[in-house]
């Protein structure tokens, strides 16, 4: 047991500036079990998920939350989001730390994570079992070249990344994927 928990990891939307303001920015959609929010995250570490495994919750600063079943939606000042909450995150900007990446294979995979179904490439050693590299990782887990799905009061939504950060904690389910990761015909929409 740890005899000091981290703060919460801090996210903000651009009204509420970056600190330090030279921070690298990264754009965040976190998906929960029941509603979308949306934020900015100043990148202080060589990369995202690092970041999501060291803190236990994600805390939004003026931050845009919306219902996916109902499709409302409130500002928020504040909301602090347990980990074990977020069944996924897309990402948007600067890749992580050049230094830190090593020679992988871009695995397709398919999997279920709360009310999503997520397609994305794993990176995994050249040799190892994707399914056993996924397991065996840490809670949150890169995906890259992904797609999010989920059904939503106007229809079947999907958005397309060039990264998503799942809950590995949380997936219900991982397969090989049975087709390309993103279909030629994917209308996308968020």
């Amino acid at each position: 047991m740890r005899t000091k928990l981290r703060a919460p990891l801090r996210v903000f939307l651009p009204d509420a500036p970056p600190d330090p303001p030279s921070a690298h920015v990264v754009r965040l959609t976190l998906y929960a079990c029941d509603s979308l929010a949306f934020s900015y995250l100043p990148l202080s570490a060589g990369r995202v998920t690092d970041l999501m495994n060291e803190h236990e919750a994600l805390e939004f600063v003026n931050t845009y939350l919306q219902n996916i079943a109902g499709g409302h939606g409130l500002v928020l000042r504040a909301a602090v989001i347990a980990r074990e909450e977020i069944c996924a995150v897309g990402v948007t900007g600067p890749r992580g730390d050049p230094k830190r990446r090593t020679r992988t294979l871009a695995t397709p995979v398919e999997l279920r994570v709360g009310p999503y179904d997520v397609r994305g490439n794993i990176h995994v050693v050249p040799g190892s079992d994707p399914i056993a590299s996924f397991r065996s990782r840490l809670a949150m887990v890169p995906l890259t070249e992904a797609t999010i799905e989920w059904d939503a009061p106007d229809g079947r939504r999907i958005a397309r990344w060039g990264t998503v950060v799942v809950n590995r904690l949380l997936v219900d389910w991982i397969v090989p994927a049975t087709r390309d990761v993103w279909p030629p015909e994917v209308q996308l929409r968020s």
